[in-house]
């Protein structure tokens, strides 16, 4: 078994279980989703026995909110649903994250510092747009 095949099919169990899900509650969702693995495809999956395809990997992440690129290499990407928001929605999420990536990069040093009162407002007013 590989390295990689190793690590997926550890962050596979580990996701399944922080979420509280069995093996076969996971292959619902993913049946539910459109994908037919099986409870014994899940369980090869967290065994390294074999990889999922590429839609049942994708149906996989969204259920436990990560990316593919996570699901697989473990690079941590977080996975935010737009659906049922309006453009102009979506435009407030993606300033509001670009906002507080500028904030974290400021306290980089001491990340359990407290953000400066003019970087709250700023966070506090695109919430508040978006909010509208």
């Amino acid at each position: 078994m590989t390295q990689m095949m190793m690590d997926f099919a550890g962050r596979l169990k580990r996701l399944r279980i922080e979420k509280g899900y069995s093996q076969a509650t996971l292959a619902k969702k993913i049946t539910d989703a459109g994908q037919k693995p099986g409870e014994a495809s899940i369980a090869k999956y967290e065994n390294g026995r074999i990889y999922p395809n590429l839609q049942t990997a994708a149906c996989m992440a969204d259920c436990f909110g990560v990316s593919i690129d996570y699901l697989a290499c473990g690079e941590k990407a977080a996975v935010v649903s737009v659906d049922g928001l309006t453009d102009e929605q979506i435009n407030l999420m993606t300033e509001l994250t670009r906002a507080l990536r500028q904030q974290n990069k400021g306290r980089r040093g001491n990340p359990k510092s407290t953000p400066t009162p003019e970087r709250q407002e700023l966070v506090f007013k695109r919430v508040a747009q978006f909010l509208k």
